[in-house]
């Protein structure tokens, strides 16, 4: 699973990269996005977590509404096709249990066509940074080293690269990066000016560690249902 995880990742990444270079190149359009993200945790783990006496509340910008958390839309884009992409939010969730704690903020959703999606997390206190990344972008560097050189070349050329390229380094700046859950039947709704996209969440091996030492017990495992989650975005003009 640990390798799966790694390998997906890399492809992630490096079909972000392209995606985001085939827009300067004119060979994609690429679309910018806000809006807000709705989770609805599952009833199984409203269960498993209170019955470790694990509570869960918003942090930051995100706010809780009638069981659910809302997550304002930080910056997105996508393409307009089929909505491969990737949304950064603001706020987080704290998870409690006694004097034991633990925060996971600024969720990124990361969606690419063929490769699948994950939903990424900083844990902010742990050490780390974005380090489990770059070593898989590495790996995926060195099987694809053509794939890998026209990214760099083209990226060096994107409008506005150094911004992008600040942004990254300021978020695995603020905390270890982790994949908190993987994004399962995805599907997407048309809407004036925009789209409702949905996705099923379920917990990774990294945020299933988290939980459990929070819990101080074997909680919950890998691939565990969280949730569901609903963005309600438009494009900016």
């Amino acid at each position: 699973m640990r390798a799966k995880s790694r390998t997906l990742l890399a492809a992630l990444a490096a079909s972000l990269a392209l995606l985001a270079v085939g827009a300067a190149g004119a060979q994609a359009k690429v679309i910018d996005l806000t809006g807000t993200t709705t989770f609805t945790p599952s009833a199984e783990a409203t269960q498993f977590l209170a019955n470790h006496g694990v509570t869960v509340g918003p942090t930051g910008e995100a706010t809780a509404e009638n069981g659910a958390f809302v997550f304002p839309i930080a910056g997105g884009f996508a393409t307009p096709r089929n909505y491969s992409g990737l949304l950064a939010h603001k706020g987080g969730l704290e998870f409690t249990k006694g004097e034991r704690s633990a925060i996971v903020r600024n969720f990124v959703a990361v969606r690419v066509r063929g490769a699948g999606a994950v939903l990424l997390a900083q844990v902010p206190g742990l050490r780390g940074g974005c380090a489990h990344l770059r070593t898989a972008l590495h790996a995926f560097a060195l099987e694809h080293p053509v794939a890998a050189r026209r990214v760099r070349r083209v990226a060096r050329r994107l409008p506005g690269s150094g911004h992008l390229l600040q942004a990254v380094r300021d978020y695995c700046k603020g905390g270890r990066v982790i994949v908190l859950a993987h994004l399962k039947n995805l599907s997407k709704e048309l809407t004036y000016g925009g789209a409702v996209l949905r996705a099923d969440l379920e917990l990774s091996r990294q945020a299933a560690r988290l939980v459990n030492k929070v819990a101080g017990e074997e909680a919950v495992s890998a691939g565990a249902p969280l949730g569901s989650a609903e963005s309600t975005v438009a494009v900016v003009d």
